[in-house]
């Protein structure tokens, strides 16, 4: 009878396991370009209200992930778009990012970046 209830238990949960299978969201697929990938870096940054980043280029390329907030994002040569919390994005290596700001005066903004990298290379590169 022991062994009967073990059995039992075992198969309940594989069944419930099996019933509550991980969610996937696809978020981004890219192309990688042809570069020589040494490193790869992960920050979660924090824009405080209002905040944002000079205008800058990234020598890798950066792929992103917004938390919360919203950031206002426009890479050289294209409009500006609101990314929103759940979106993602990706800033092209050596392209010059004009604006990434927290779009809201009332609260922070996070974000999660990934940086593809040559070994010591920084992640991003302000324009003086």
């Amino acid at each position: 009878m022991k062994k009967l209830l073990v059995a039992m238990a075992v198969l309940s949960a594989g069944a419930a396991a099996a019933q509550t299978a991980p969610v996937r969201k696809q978020l981004l697929q890219q192309d990688l370009p042809a570069f020589p990938v040494e490193e790869v870096r992960m920050d979660q940054i924090t824009l405080a209200p209002g905040q944002g980043a000079p205008v800058h280029h990234h020598p890798g390329e950066v792929y992103g992930y917004i938390v919360s907030g919203g950031i206002i994002y426009q890479p050289a040569g294209a409009a500006a778009v609101l990314l929103h919390a759940g979106d993602a994005f990706r800033e092209i290596a050596g392209q010059e990012i004009t604006q990434f700001k927290n779009a809201y005066a009332d609260q922070p903004a996070s974000f999660v970046a990934v940086y593809l990298l040559k070994k010591g290379q920084p992640p991003i590169i302000i324009k003086k």
